[in-house]
């Protein structure tokens, strides 16, 4: 992966993509509307191979894959004593790679966010 970035081509913690798209514009030279277009085109072709295959592999970085979570009991949080059913529901599951948690573990991350 890439070593410390330019402080103008940081990106925030909490990203939009057109914090992305800013990042990469100027990483790369080139307008910040294609970077946009570039990075919608990329998460339109991730949610279309999500939603047909159920998994979607980025080597180097993880693996998202839709998973299927069991129903269950729960509690109402306005009136803890009442039980409620929670139905099956799919969610994503992310797994990250070898190489990224390598990575992460030999970054320098904020105390918060150490194990």
């Amino acid at each position: 992966m890439n070593d410390e970035l330019p402080a103008e081509r940081k990106i925030p913690s909490t990203s939009t993509r057109r914090d992305i798209s800013v990042a990469i514009a100027s990483t790369h030279h080139i307008p910040q509307a294609l970077a946009y277009q570039i990075i919608d085109t990329t998460f339109e072709a991730l949610l279309d191979n999500l939603k047909t295959n159920g998994h979607v592999e980025l080597r180097g970085f993880g693996v998202f894959e839709i998973v299927e979570r069991k129903g269950r009991k729960g509690r109402n949080p306005k009136k803890p004593t009442q039980e409620v059913w929670i139905p099956n529901r799919k969610t994503i599951k992310f797994k990250a790679s070898r190489l990224l948690r390598e990575e992460l573990a030999e970054a320098n991350l904020p105390q918060r966010l150490r194990g």
